[in-house]
C-alpha cells in the first residue's frame, strides 16, 4: 500500500475539517487557536527566510543577470494582473451580479484609509532595516536585502565568509520549514473547521453568485492564462507543473496569506521543479509581495457587484478606471489575510462607489480570500518557472510539453 505523504494528510485534514465544521457549527471556534498557531509558525519563518534567501540569490547573480530577472518579473506580473482584472470585469458585467439586490441598512463602516502612492513608494526605503525586520515590513526588507546582496557581490572575496554565513542561515531556514510542516494537518483542520463552523452554509446563500463568479474567474485565470503562459513561455506541461507545486496553493487556500505560504512555495519550487536557489530566492519573495493576480480579479468582480447593487452605471470609462486601479491596488496589497478587502476601497473610491459597500462583502471575504490567495501563489510559481526557463535552467528534467505524467 502506498504511504500517505504530507500533502495527503493535509487534504484529509482539510476534508475532515469541512465535515466536522458543518456538523458541529459555532463551537468549532474553540479550535481557532490551533489554526492561528499554524499561521504564526509560518509567519515566524518569513523575515529570516526572505532576507537570507534574497541576499544569497542576489549576491550569487551577476548585475547583468539581476537586471534581466527584474524586468522579466515586473513585465509578467503586470501583464498577468491586467488579464486577471479583464477576466473579472467580463464575468461580472456579463452575469450582472448584484443587480437588484436589496442593500438595506448598511452598518457604519470605518475603513482604514490607504496611504497615498508617494508614501507607499517612500515606505519601500527603510530608515531602519532592523526595525523593518522587527515589524515584518516585507517591501523594505526586500529593498534592503537586494542592496545588501549587490554590495556583497561587488565586494568580492573579502565578503565570502559573510556570504557563507547567510547561506547557512538560508539552508537552516529550509530545514525549519520542514519541521513546521509536520504540524500542518492539525493547523489545516483547525482553520477550515473554524471557518465552516463559524460562517456555516447560510452565509453563502445571498452571495452565491458573487462567490461563483469569483471562483470561476480564479479557475479560468489558472486554467487558461497561467496554463498558456507556462506552456508557451516556459515550455512546460501545465498539468505537470500544477501537480508539482500543488502544496503551495493548498497552503495559500487555507492560510489566506501569500507571505505565510512563501516558505512552502520556495521549498516546493526548488525541490519539486528543479528551480535554482538563486532564481527562487529572488523571484518568489518579490512575487509574494507584488504579484496579486487573484486579488486584482477579485477587486474587479466586487467593484462591479457593488456598483450594480447601488444602481451605479459604470460604462466603458468606469470599467477602465477599475482596470487600472485594481492592478495598482493589487500590487500594493500586503500578503496577509483580509488585506485585499482594505485595498478594495481604493478601487471603489476611484469610481464613486460608496465605501459602505465594504460591509456587504466583509461577511464572505474570508471565503473569497481563500481562492484569490491560492491564485496569487500559483502565479508566483508560474512567473518564477518561466523566468527560470528563459535563464536556461533545466526544470522538471525529462518532462517535455505534452507529457502528462507527474
Amino acid at each position: 500500500m502506498r504511504k500517505i505523504g504530507l500533502f495527503g494528510w493535509i487534504l484529509i485534514a482539510f476534508a475532515i475539517g469541512i465535515i466536522v465544521g458543518a456538523i458541529v457549527g459555532e463551537p468549532m471556534v474553540a479550535l481557532k487557536p490551533f489554526g492561528t498557531l499554524f499561521v504564526r509558525l509560518l509567519k515566524m519563518l518569513i523575515v529570516p527566510l526572505v532576507f537570507a534567501t534574497l541576499v544569497v540569490g542576489v549576491a550569487s547573480i551577476s548585475p547583468a543577470k539581476l537586471g534581466r530577472l527584474a524586468w522579466k518579473a515586473i513585465a509578467l506580473y503586470y501583464v498577468t494582473a491586467a488579464i486577471a482584472v479583464c477576466i473579472g470585469l467580463v464575468l461580472a458585467n456579463v452575469t450582472g451580479i448584484g443587480t437588484g439586490m436589496p442593500v438595506g441598512e448598511l452598518a457604519a463602516v470605518e475603513p482604514k484609509v490607504p496611504p497615498p502612492l508617494s508614501e507607499v513608494l517612500l515606505g519601500i526605503v527603510p530608515t531602519n532595516p532592523v526595525g523593518a525586520m522587527a515589524q515584518g515590513q516585507i517591501l523594505p526588507i526586500i529593498f534592503f536585502a537586494i542592496l545588501f546582496g549587490i554590495a556583497i557581490n561587488l565586494a568580492g572575496k573579502v565578503c565570502e565568509p559573510l556570504f557563507n554565513i547567510i547561506d547557512g542561515i538560508a539552508n537552516a531556514m529550509f530545514k525549519l520549514v520542514k519541521i513546521v510542516l509536520y504540524y500542518a494537518p492539525i493547523g489545516v483542520f483547525a482553520l477550515i473547521g473554524w471557518i465552516v463552523g463559524t460562517h456555516g452554509v447560510g452565509i453563502l446563500a445571498p452571495f452565491a453568485a458573487l462567490i461563483a463568479v469569483c471562483y470561476l474567474g480564479y479557475i479560468l485565470h489558472v486554467g487558461v492564462t497561467y496554463a498558456l503562459f507556462i506552456r508557451f513561455l516556459g515550455k512546460i506541461n501545465p498539468w505537470v507543473w500544477l501537480m508539482r507545486i500543488k502544496e503551495s496553493p493548498t497552503f495559500a487556500f487555507v492560510t489566506c496569506s501569500s507571505s505565510a505560504t512563501l516558505p512552502v512555495t520556495m521549498r516546493v519550487c526548488q525541490e519539486n521543479t528543479g528551480m535554482s536557489k538563486e532564481t527562487a530566492g529572488f523571484i518568489l519573495p518579490v512575487g509574494a509581495t507584488i504579484n496579486m493576480d487573484g486579488t486584482a480579479l477579485y477587486q474587479g468582480v466586487c467593484a462591479v457587484f457593488l456598483a450594480n447593487a447601488f444602481g451605479i452605471q459604470l460604462g466603458f470609462g468606469g470599467n477602465m478606471i477599475i482596470l487600472v486601479t485594481a492592478i495598482l491596488a493589487s500590487i500594493g496589497t500586503a500578503g496577509v489575510p483580509g488585506a485585499g478587502l482594505i485595498m478594495l476601497m481604493v478601487v471603489l473610491g476611484a469610481v464613486g462607489i460608496p465605501l459602505e459597500g465594504i460591509a456587504l462583502i466583509a461577511g464572505i471575504d474570508r471565503i473569497l480570500d481563500m481562492g484569490r490567495t491560492a491564485v496569487n501563489v500559483t502565479g508566483d510559481t508560474v512567473v518564477a518557472g518561466i523566468i527560470a526557463h528563459t535563464e536556461g535552467e533545466a526544470l522538471l528534467p525529462g518532462i517535455k510539453v505534452g507529457t502528462a505524467t507527474a
